[in-house]
């Protein structure tokens, strides 16, 4: 396991687009001047540390041109609220994901999903931290927005949409440049529940998700687009298209 600083430390993956491996849940930030998008942005106990990782760039949180979210899971949801709340910054999501983001759907784990892998001291220590960092705190996000193709290219860095359902209704995978994929749980590379040998791509435990045959579907879509570097939802950078 890397050091909690290890993994806190904004890594510039190709220009201006820095990944941060977080404490269970990464997120990326694009940065254009004094400007930057989020893509993604930890659960809500994370938020001291992505605004950490945000100033330690060089940036204000105010200067957030949008939160860009691959799905509305509490786990890369955190941040998102308070940007939004003490700041305005607008949280964009695919149309599917909007009324998660509102609080108004859940497709989220629950704790009876999760009893038959409790047995396991990993899964234990996992789900001991997630709810430690606020998983279990209901979405309640008011300035949201559909992430629509012409919006985004709009914003620093211009990530470009992939639809990747199946973990959540309108979960979204992006296009970034220097041949690098935002993929958020659509490819992971490890992620305690999974257990197993990693870092390597790999799918999410199927317990997390909402329709396995439609992420099977996107993950095959994924791997498909052949050598990318990943910046996974949940686990290190893993480049040049490593075999699904």
């Amino acid at each position: 396991m890397p050091t909690r600083l290890t993994m806190l430390a904004p890594v510039e993956v190709a220009d201006d687009i820095f990944f941060v491996h977080g404490p269970a849940a990464n997120w990326i930030i694009l940065r254009d001047g004094a400007d930057f998008t989020l893509i993604d942005s930890g659960y809500p106990g994370d938020t001291p540390a992505v605004l950490a990782s945000i100033r330690a760039l060089g940036l204000q949180p105010a200067r957030a041109a949008a939160v860009v979210l691959t799905h509305a899971h509490v786990d890369h949801t955190g941040a998102a609220r308070h940007l939004s709340a003490d700041h305005g910054v607008p949280v964009l999501a695919d149309e599917k994901e909007r009324a998660a983001v509102r609080g108004e759907e859940q497709y989220q784990v629950t704790l009876p999903d999760l009893l038959p892998l409790l047995w396991k001291p990993r899964v234990l220590a996992w789900t001991g931290h997630a709810v430690r960092a606020g998983g279990l705190t209901p979405n309640a996000i008011g300035t949201d927005g559909t992430a629509s193709g012409p919006r985004l290219a709009e914003l620093p860095g211009a990530p470009a949409p992939i639809a990747t359902p199946g973990h959540t209704p309108g979960h979204t995978a992006y296009r970034l440049a220097g041949g690098t994929i935002a993929a958020g749980d659509a490819l992971i590379t490890a992620h305690p529940v999974n257990g197993g040998r990693w870092p390597r791509l790999q799918p999410i435990h199927p317990v997390f998700d909402h329709d396995r045959a439609a992420a099977t579907a996107s993950r095959r879509a994924l791997a498909g687009l052949g050598a990318v570097t990943v910046l996974p939802g949940h686990g290190p950078v893993l480049a040049d298209g490593a075999e699904v």
